[in-house]
């Protein structure tokens, strides 16, 4: 007899016909043998109504009583559930977050959960109860001593049944939507995009947190540190769906941290870099491709690959190499300039440092942290790259030692969990899994920042103290003639206008420096676990998008995701040329 969780989301029960046919499946798994826990969202959009109902009353509604509104939604779909089994003669029950034991953080609208309490919910499942859970929600104490509601945030009902699944000791968690199972991209943009059979939880990390909104990035963050096997599958037809899978050693399940782990696990550094940085090129689609073909036709397997702002009319891009391929290198950046204009230059005896762990995930301070370690140590950062599970920087070899010493301090790393030139064994894997968008972005640079320690810190930290999170964080390497350079990031929409008081504090603060909006952007994430082995996945993607004469404003890259950010109005036509130009419908 298996323990299964299975999860429905709004559009899986957004009318009592749907409610019925669940209730269906649900006694056909229990007349099987199977133990079922059932976590459920909100009626269709009933989560929308709930907040509008709110803004109709307050545009900025007390947080404590917006949960105790939003709460209502899943309480109405578990009761309408477990009425619907009752009646078919299976004995079900109902249960709230709090109800069934979910503690969460003292926060409202987006608590991480702390702890399940599983007591309950497991004595009713030992006498053969469906037991149906409302997804989203969990209580905590208050400073007074006593019981409030919270919410968890956007995708919460993932979260809830990823992690009843860990609590309960389940080895697997069913996710129950209206798509089939994780395909290659969004079936509205590209028709004929594929369904994927299994996909790394460290894949579906990069492509939940860009865009794609069939999975939250905190429910595979918490199946991908406890060994959860999560499948994604279709609750209108019979199909396997997707399996995700994780790479890592399950984290042993601790009381109190559930789904607060330790945020950084690992200290990874990469000695003998160069960096090298064209500046001045043309600013016009097709630029990129033809760099980066140049580079892979010649066997160079480039590493970090930054493309800044727009400067004027041109633009600057900047990448990574082993010390080892310089001199290869360097020929190559002479035909490219002489083909294409600009300038190149290079500094050897570099080394990226980077930071790892799914606690990075959604938290800015993470980043913060790091900038300010290094700044404290006086350390200067050349490069910054960012993931949702990595933050990576590149700084002068000689300040090494220096640097692992205060950062593994500061993020408490033992040193089995530093690791120097690591050798990573080459797996067989598709250089692109799937491509994510995000429309939700806007592009921001400050222009004419001093090129020294503490500046990108500085930053950082103003941002993450306001609880803005901000995303492909990019320096350029062109310094003026004033030796300043800029510092581009991109962050949603909804965050940009209050960033306008941050933005204004920190440029009084940074002499002379100034704020500059981008145009409508996008951000397009190309997604493989095989791109860090397979040298040439960069060039290809800037060659599709150069092909239909998109023009890239930034690049940011990790190392099993490449982001690029173009105009909105590009955007669909640059998912369907990667999408066609990988043959991903094949």
């Amino acid at each position: 007899m298996a323990l299964l969780i299975k999860k429905f989301g709004g559009t899986s029960v957004e009318d009592i016909t749907k409610i019925k046919a669940i209730a269906q499946s649900i006694i056909q798994s229990k007349e099987a043998g199977n133990d079922i826990v059932v976590v459920v969202s909100a009626m269709g959009h009933s989560t929308d109504h709930l907040n509008k109902l709110a803004e109709s009353i307050s545009k900025n509604p007390n947080s404590r009583e917006l949960d105790m509104l939003l709460s209502t939604g899943e309480q109405v779909t578990m009761a309408l559930l477990s009425m619907s089994l009752n009646e078919y003669g299976i004995p079900a029950i109902s249960l709230t977050g709090s109800q069934v034991g979910i503690v969460t953080e003292s926060i409202h609208g987006k608590a991480r959960i702390l702890d399940i309490k599983t007591e309950r919910i497991q004595n009713y499942i030992n006498q053969g109860y469906v037991v149906v859970v409302a997804g989203f929600q969990g209580s905590t104490l208050s400073h007074t001593g006593s019981m409030e509601i919270t919410t968890l945030g956007r995708g919460g009902s993932d979260t809830s049944a990823v992690a009843l699944s860990t609590a309960l000791g389940a080895e697997t968690c069913e996710i129950y939507t209206d798509v089939p199972g994780v395909l290659t991209t969004d079936p509205r943009i590209v028709p004929n995009a594929k369904l994927l059979d299994i996909i790394s939880c460290e894949e579906m990390l990069e492509l939940a947190s860009v865009g794609a909104s069939v999975l939250h990035p905190r429910a595979v963050e918490i199946a991908r540190n406890y060994g959860i096997k999560l499948y994604v599958k279709s609750s209108q037809a019979l199909s396997n769906g997707t399996l995700l899978h994780s790479k890592i050693k399950p984290l042993a399940l601790k009381r109190g941290g559930l789904e607060l782990t330790k945020t950084v696990n690992s200290l990874e550094v990469l000695e003998k870099q160069t960096v090298f940085s064209i500046s001045k090129l043309p600013d016009r689609p097709g630029i990129a491709a033809q760099i980066f073909e140049t580079l892979s036709k010649a066997n160079i397997n480039v590493d970090l690959i930054i493309q800044a702002t727009h400067d004027g009319k041109s633009n600057d891009i900047a990448f990574t190499v082993n010390d080892f391929e310089l001199t290869k290198t360097i020929d190559q950046c002479k035909l490219i300039t002489k083909q294409l204009g600009g300038e190149y230059d290079f500094k050897k005896n570099m080394t990226k440092l980077s930071i790892q762990g799914a606690g990075i995930m959604g938290r800015p301070s993470v980043s913060a942290d790091l900038f300010d370690t290094l700044f404290q140590a006086n350390i200067n950062v050349r490069l910054i790259a960012t993931s949702e599970i990595k933050v990576s920087c590149v700084i002068d070899i000689e300040n090494i030692s220096k640097a692992i010493r205060f950062v593994s301090e500061k993020f408490k790393l033992s040193d089995k969990q530093i690791f120097i030139n690591p050798v990573i064994e080459s797996e067989d894997q598709p250089e692109v899994r799937g491509i994510a968008l995000d429309k939700n972005q806007v592009q921001v640079s400050i222009r004419n920042l001093p090129d020294k320690p503490g500046v990108a810190a500085s930053i950082c930290l103003a941002l993450a103290e306001n609880n803005l999170i901000f995303d492909t964080i990019v320096q350029s390497e062109r310094l003026t003639s004033l030796k300043t350079k800029d510092i581009s990031f991109t962050m949603s929409k909804q965050d940009r206008e209050r960033a306008n008081t941050i933005f204004h504090s920190l440029t009084k603060k940074l002499a002379g420096s100034f704020i500059e909006d981008g145009p409508a952007i996008a951000k397009v994430s190309t997604v493989g676990a095989g791109m860090a082995f397979k040298v040439g996945t960069a060039g290809k993607i800037f060659r599709a998008l150069a092909n239909k004469n998109i023009n890239i404003e930034m690049i940011a890259t990790s190392e099993i995701r490449t982001s690029c950010i173009v105009l909105e109005q590009d955007c669909d036509q640059a998912v369907n040329a990667i999408h066609s130009y990988f043959q991903l419908d094949k």
